[in-house]
């Protein structure tokens, strides 16, 4: 057999490059989505982000574990939700609970569990958010006003899962979460700080 001339081998090389680049890694879960919603008009002039949460980082948590955590949902809710539109005041954002916890479920004994395809995993997330408003008022008054919400949300997770399948369960968990925070918290919002909303 006739060894390539250089120029061939080179080409050859390229060829094989490129076909191996064709192929790229799966993407990363997407980002949650949230109900297009006016935005939370807010009459003061700043929105800060207080995240008070660490995770432990340590089983049974594993929202460590994710590049989506449910204290990002609720940071990004905060981006796509509230708007500072006032002169004076500030709206403090604290995340106070953005965890996730992993649990082993017993399985069941018998056919059913010889055959069968059970739960084995059980995941619950857990965020609790306290919105604080500060704002001066005429003659020297001041004003404060609070909202705060709690949301759970769970899955569980069958033992023939592929780890493309626990992490597709993980991301439609925070996607639950994120839609049970947005309504929790715009209504509270809503029902609580009535005075600073424009």
């Amino acid at each position: 057999m006739t060894a390539l001339p250089a120029t061939g081998r080179l080409c050859l090389v390229l060829v094989l490059f490129l076909a191996a680049c064709a192929t790229p890694p799966a993407p990363p879960p997407g980002d949650v989505a949230f109900v297009v919603r006016a935005p939370l008009n807010l009459d003061v002039a700043a929105i800060v982000l207080d995240e008070q949460y660490g995770s432990p980082a340590r089983p049974p948590h594993v929202e460590h574990l994710h590049r989506l955590s449910p204290a990002g949902v609720a940071s990004a809710w905060s981006r796509s939700r509230l708007v500072a539109a006032g002169g004076a005041g500030a709206a403090i954002f604290s995340i106070l609970d953005g965890s996730v916890v992993s649990e082993a479920l017993e399985k069941k004994g018998g056919l059913t569990g010889l055959f069968g395809d059970q739960q084995d995993t059980k995941l619950t997330a857990r965020l609790k958010v306290r919105m604080a408003v500060e704002r001066p008022g005429p003659a020297g008054a001041h004003g404060s006003w609070t909202a705060e919400a709690e949301v759970n949300a769970t899955r569980t997770i069958l033992e023939s899962a592929s780890l493309n399948d626990r992490d597709a369960a993980y991301a439609a968990l925070m996607q639950d979460l994120a839609t049970r925070f947005d309504e929790e918290m715009s209504a509270e919002i809503r029902r609580s700080m009535g005075a600073v909303l424009k």
